[in-house]
């Protein structure tokens, strides 16, 4: 029976992982997600379910387009791999759970977030509106907690945006970033917001040094910073005990 929901939630992994790749793909363009059939971006033909298996229609059409024989992206069979990880990871820390499933669709969430900042360096409103209620279905039994995490997260995101324009003459975080950071709170209570931002600034500096690394420049997506620490914060508590831990033993 173990193995069974194991490769259950690796199908479904890929089946997520592909739906991140159309939406990743339409947000930014403002085109339907949910109703509008899935179709080849260079010769707008339909793509039939022979077409729409996870990394196996990939693999068999050698990364081209059946109908046109356009390239086709690898971004497409990372994505579906990154997110059958990601449920597997999930299952094995909280088994065939309710918190599984909250989870689950929160990395999707996060997942689409993170690929749509790295592409276009936004964050979409849906990615928000999510996010929102998940997290109260989260903590449903803390929602003081909850809301406090909001108003705090709101509070430094604000503070953090317009203190660094004030200091520099420029934005040195997004709006986008801003509503993150209120509904990070609301996942995570006013205790965990400290290392939260404590993982996201390691995280970021990582994210900058690669970014130039790669020759994209000084400007870089500080989202799939965010994304990874919510979703480590959440997932493995561990992490910001070792952070109080830590901070504990600096101070002696």
């Amino acid at each position: 029976m173990e193995s069974i929901h194991l490769l259950f939630v690796i199908a479904t992994g890929l089946i997520f992982g592909s739906f991140i790749t159309l939406a990743s793909h339409r947000l930014p363009r403002a085109e339907e997600i949910i109703f509008q059939p899935s179709h080849c971006p260079a010769c707008n033909a339909t793509l039939r379910a022979r077409d729409l298996w996870p990394v196996l229609s990939w693999l068999a059409e050698r990364g081209r387009c059946r109908h046109c024989h356009a390239s086709i992206h690898w971004r497409y069979p990372l994505i579906e791999l990154c997110t059958a990880l990601l449920f597997v990871m999930i299952y094995w820390q909280y088994g065939w759970t309710e918190k599984t499933l909250i989870l689950s669709l929160a990395a999707v969430t996060l997942l689409t977030m993170i690929v749509v900042d790295l592409e276009h360096y936004i964050i979409p409103d849906l990615v928000h509106c999510v996010l929102l209620p998940l997290g109260v279905w989260w903590n449903i039994s803390a929602l003081t907690d909850a809301a406090w995490g909001l108003l705090l997260g709101l509070a430094l995101g604000l503070a953090l945006r317009y203190g660094y324009r004030w200091l520099r003459h420029k934005d040195g975080l997004g709006l986008g970033d801003v509503k993150f950071l209120a509904v990070a709170g609301v996942w995570l209570g006013p205790e965990l917001l400290v290392p939260f931002l404590f993982f996201s600034g390691i995280l970021g500096m990582g994210t900058a040094l690669a970014w130039r690394l790669l020759g994209h420049g000084r400007k870089f997506p500080f989202g799939p910073a965010l994304a990874a620490s919510l979703f480590i914060c959440v997932a493995y508590p561990a992490a910001p005990q070792a952070f109080w831990h830590m901070q504990m033993w600096v101070h002696r």
